[in-house]
């Protein structure tokens, strides 16, 4: 494990990283055959970790060629010590996690997770993404004059404080450029496990809220309109039973 010192405004902060290569070269609409993660650590001025997080990570991101056609690159996120570098910020309702990877010795591209405490819920989640690529990351029938910024502002994947969300399938987050609602790529995670806010000093992730116990929405809706639906059904039911039930009492008088 290799410390990197960092500065920030409130106090001195540094980083530590554990990794493994991550190979991924797949379409995006196919299912990722290798599941190697990398593994990195966040660690305050007090050598005090507050992130740990785990992923796999690959990019598939649209340009358009010489020829005006649009095209597509996938690549993942060097994860190596020598062209990888990680920097972090701990703070007390933001924490970030930024890695940043050498592009050909001439900018860098990064990618930056930002995670935001609710301190009224006592919760945190995955606020948003940014994603910044240089033109050299790009093939050389490129048409692009400078380097891409895209971001993905959905929050995503909340849980409570002291556990970690693990998600260990598929996961495609579409990436857009800033005052764009155009989709510019996805970045595709498999093998992800996080925690942020984390206040003890261990690289072991908490309790874990899984994402295959994840409920979308339409399905506590189509729940509950099914019960109101059922309530009116023996509703009218009984009222017109009763008012059966008094027609033949007419009668029989």
């Amino acid at each position: 494990m290799t410390d990197i010192p960092i500065s920030t405004n409130e106090t001195s902060k540094k980083i530590s990283y554990i990794t493994n290569p991550i190979v991924i070269h797949t379409p995006v609409n196919s299912t990722l055959s290798s599941h190697t993660t990398g593994k990195w650590t966040v660690v305050n001025g007090t050598d005090q970790i507050c992130i740990v997080i785990q992923m796999s990570v690959m990019f598939n991101i649209s340009y358009v060629n010489i020829n005006n056609k649009t095209s597509f690159i996938t690549f993942d996120i060097p994860t190596d010590n020598i062209t990888t570098k990680a920097s972090g910020y701990c703070g007390k309702l933001e924490q970030n996690l930024t890695l940043e990877w050498s592009a050909k010795n001439i900018t860098n591209g990064s990618m930056t997770l930002h995670f935001m405490r609710n301190a009224t819920e006592n919760d945190y989640s995955l606020h948003h993404l940014e994603v910044f690529l240089p033109a050299s990351d790009f093939p050389s029938d490129s048409k692009l004059n400078g380097s891409v910024s895209l971001i993905h502002e959905t929050p995503d994947f909340e849980v409570r404080l002291s556990n970690s969300y693990r998600c260990l399938k598929q996961q495609t987050l579409n990436l857009k450029q800033n005052n764009s609602n155009e989709t510019s790529g996805y970045l595709i995670i498999s093998g992800l496990q996080f925690q942020a806010f984390k206040v003890d000093n261990s690289t072991v992730f908490g309790l874990a809220k899984d994402c295959a116990f994840d409920t979308p929405d339409v399905v506590p809706i189509a729940v509950g309109c099914a019960l109101a639906g059922l309530v009116i059904i023996v509703l009218i039911a009984y009222l017109i039973g009763r008012r059966r039930n008094q027609a033949h009492g007419y009668l029989s008088m």
